[in-house]
């Protein structure tokens, strides 16, 4: 069993982790609450994004600056600190990528995963030939918009795929740290594609 964390203000034992139930003075972020339990949400990749975003605008209200206007400068600071915990979270859970590297180092902890050595011939390949495309766009081309859009297209169905193998993986995880290397690797494509998009889109204000 943890450890009981005492109010700051009036050392009473607390029962949240935001304020108080004695005194209600609010608390600083409790360093041992992920991101998951901070929203009131299950822990997996899957999240309830409308739950999410409801949670989000109560806590957000909860925590606004001018409820401690003239509150203590601890009292201010540790509103700022649960805002910007706020901020972190709702950041972290809404985007697959983030969510997934989040999730995998709260499953794995500080065990070292190769999932660049764990990628097989089949994807290498398809890193050569995306980039070879994307060198290959000819800036002068009368259908040059239309070969942009459509290797957006064909690296956006990638990445939902990858996003798709993540719930499949994270879904089946059993504990056995073999699946880290399963997770790790999906998250490692699904940044590769993250970023080749960015790319693409870089090219494309150049371009404009």
């Amino acid at each position: 069993m943890g450890q009981v964390r005492s109010c700051w203000s009036c050392k009473g034992p607390l029962e949240s982790a935001f304020f108080c139930p004695t005194c209600e003075a609010i608390q600083p972020p409790d360093p041992a609450q992920d991101h998951f339990a901070f929203f009131e949400l299950e822990r997996g990749f899957e999240v309830d994004l409308e739950r999410l975003e409801s949670r989000f605008h109560e806590l957000q209200q909860l925590f606004h600056p001018d409820r401690f206007a003239v509150e203590s400068a601890k009292a201010r600071r540790f509103s700022l600190e649960q805002a910007t915990r706020l901020n972190e979270g709702r950041q972290t859970l809404q985007d697959p990528l983030l969510r997934a590297e989040y999730l995998l180092k709260l499953l794995a902890g500080d065990a070292e995963i190769d999932a660049k050595g764990a990628q097989d011939p089949a994807f290498l390949m398809e890193v050569i030939e995306l980039r070879e495309t994307l060198e290959e766009l000819d800036p002068e081309a009368d259908d040059i918009w239309d070969r942009i859009e459509a290797l957006r297209d064909e690296v956006s169905a990638l990445a939902a795929q990858e996003i798709e193998q993540l719930k499949g993986a994270f879904g089946r995880y059993d504990g056995d740290s073999q699946w880290h290397t399963v997770m790790a690797r999906h998250t490692d494509r699904l940044r590769y594609h993250r970023k080749f998009l960015e790319e693409v889109d870089r090219l494309e204000e150049r371009l404009f």
